[in-house]
């Protein structure tokens, strides 16, 4: 049997915490801790390790991008997703650069909230749409490095950020997998980004 999810939840409002606890916890999720701050966060995982973090950012003393920052640094097995009310391009660039593997809006579905939990900890990244349209809207594109790009690489591009597998990919533009996986490549070597982390961070800083 798979073991479950590992997760561990902050956020300053306890009552939120208790419902986000009550809403996910089961077969394949194990809550093993939660903090109402940044510093108590960095306390407990000295003891409570986890494989997911649900971050919240407008957290007192040590906010969520400065806390995911040290989690990076000093916990590099547990993969941050922020969790927040804020959906301006902004948060969501600094969150990226601390190192967030995801980042979902406190008024999604459970269903959402789960997809993002599921693909993060099998390695993958997730943003939520409304995430991605704001970054996109917010964005210039002007001495773009995008520039490099043929618009098929950036069509690819963008349906990665969606997460998106190669194969689904295919299905969407009706082209082989191959084909996919050759534009993708000749993406990342044109713009040195060496993994799928990377590319979606590039892609959000950029706008798609």
């Amino acid at each position: 049997m798979k073991n479950a999810i590992r997760l561990f939840v902050a956020d300053d409002h306890q009552m939120f915490i208790d419902g986000i606890i009550a809403l996910l916890e089961g077969d394949d999720i194990k809550i093993t801790g939660s903090a109402t701050s940044g510093k108590e966060l960095l306390e407990k995982l000295t003891l409570t390790p986890a494989d997911i973090i649900l971050m919240d950012i407008g957290m007192p003393g040590l906010d969520g991008i400065e806390t995911t920052t040290l989690v990076s640094q000093k916990f590099p097995d547990a993969k941050v997703i922020a969790l927040s009310m804020y959906d301006d391009h902004h948060k969501v660039v600094k969150m990226l650069k601390a190192g967030a593997k995801g980042y979902v809006l406190k008024n999604t579905s459970k269903k959402e909230l789960m997809e993002a939990i599921l693909k993060v900890a099998d390695g993958g990244v997730y943003y939520s749409d409304k995430v991605i349209a704001n970054t996109m809207q917010s964005i210039g594109n002007n001495n773009s490095p995008l520039d490099k790009l043929t618009e098929r690489e950036i069509e690819i591009i963008k349906l990665v950020v969606r997460s998106l597998t190669n194969k689904e990919i295919a299905e969407e533009l009706s082209i082989s997998e191959l084909t996919v996986n050759t534009h993708r490549k000749n993406a990342m070597r044109k713009l040195s980004i060496k993994n799928t982390a990377a590319l979606v961070k590039f892609a959000l800083e950029q706008g798609l």
